[in-house]
């Protein structure tokens, strides 16, 4: 019995324990002093709905951080790409399908100009991407001058509507079938390159009965209720892409690699233009989805979206355990992070907490985690 706890705690990561343990924690005490409405199946969707924009920003700024750069862009960003929709679809009667497919591509482009700038010209990503803010918050404010209603029924529901009951036991389906089938080929690359496995099989076993259970109980909760938010569909089909190519793809280690040593990526062949030039165009790509996904919760773009949202962004990743440093930084672990944040936020507001007090327990709270992650690295590396 003492042998395989042993083993299960050496093949737990801790940081993820610790951060699932305070999401955890955070949710109880708020429920308690909510008087149990914070496992209300309308607040957990509220909740989901309330951490998508930041969860998906944090999704694209992981990757920046990564590569040893910083985007303080992305909120401001977001607001001038969703006001343009609005404009385009609203005012000048695009076709809304051609209006999102352009504001993407404009978007991915936008931040392509960010990275060749940081890049070529050698101007730190700081500079680069304040200057974007400032212009780009002054162009929300002069297209949304005046607020710009959105009435295209899809767009609405992105961020209105929710799946029916079918769906969400599909994605249920879907999600713990994935988690089945990337534990098995896992273990059969490893078999077939005569590797040992990380784990033993009854960890693996124990993994899936755990993510299916949190998962079934999740579902089944949103259920009880109007359903699953769209958008928080729309986060984690952009988690699990990211999540892919930080992980499976040359493009992900490249970025690890140039963010751990750029020199010694170079040296290594890895192209840091193209690289570079990417993860901010992908950034500011995501920026624009968020810009569309805000106007769509508010039926209308106003000239203060996506305020602040950079820097909740950059906490959560920070709170996830991305290093500023670069070469280090899990998409995950920063939804999680972003989840964690959210979760403070809806309490506070369930309970009454008033929004200057509300701002500045987030603000200790991510002192805190940062002065925990520097203790928790240098213990590592005493």
């Amino acid at each position: 019995m003492n042998t395989q706890l042993t083993e299960l705690w050496n093949a737990t990561n801790k940081r993820v324990l610790f951060m699932l343990v305070l999401l955890v924690f955070i949710l109880v005490v708020f429920n308690i002093l909510s008087g149990g409405f914070i496992f209300h199946a309308e607040n957990i969707a509220n909740l989901f709905r309330q951490v998508t924009v930041v969860a998906i920003l944090s999704v694209g700024m992981t990757f920046i951080i990564v590569a040893g750069h910083i985007d303080l862009s992305v909120g401001a960003a977001l607001g001038m790409f969703g006001a343009v929709t609005a404009m385009l679809i609203t005012q000048m009667q695009m076709d809304p399908i051609l209006a999102v497919s352009l504001i993407l591509i404009a978007g991915f482009l936008v931040g392509c100009i960010h990275g060749a700038l940081v890049h070529y010209l050698n101007i730190p990503a700081f500079v680069v991407t304040l200057g974007g803010l400032i212009a780009y918050r002054g162009v929300t404010q002069y297209v949304a001058r005046q607020s710009i209603p959105v009435r295209t029924p899809w767009i609405k529901a992105i961020a209105q509507a929710y799946t029916p009951d079918y769906l969400s036991y599909i994605l249920l389906a879907i999600i713990i079938l994935s988690v089945i089938a990337v534990t098995i080929i896992n273990r059969n690359r490893l078999a077939k390159a005569n590797l040992p496995m990380h784990t033993p099989g009854w960890i693996d076993i124990l993994k899936i009965v755990i993510i299916s259970l949190i998962s079934l109980t999740i579902v089944m909760t949103l259920v009880s209720g109007d359903g699953i938010p769209i958008q928080a569909i729309v986060l984690l089909i952009a988690a699990v892409i990211f999540s892919f190519i930080a992980g499976k793809t040359p493009f992900g280690h490249y970025v690890y690699a140039i963010g751990g040593n750029k020199q010694a990526a170079q040296y290594s062949g890895i192209s840091i233009a193209k690289n570079t030039i990417l993860v901010f165009g992908l950034m500011t790509m995501l920026a624009a989805i968020c810009g569309i996904i805000t106007i769509s919760e508010l039926s209308a773009a106003a000239p203060d979206i996506g305020d602040l949202k950079e820097l909740e962004a950059i906490a959560a990743c920070v709170i996830g355990g991305a290093s500023l440093m670069g070469g280090s930084g899990v998409i995950g672990m920063s939804v999680l992070g972003a989840l964690i944040m959210a979760s403070i936020k809806n309490g506070m507001s369930m309970i009454g907490i008033v929004a200057q007090t509300q701002k500045i327990i987030l603000g200790s709270v991510l002192v805190l985690a940062v002065a925990l992650d520097q203790w928790s690295r240098k213990g590592k590396n005493s």
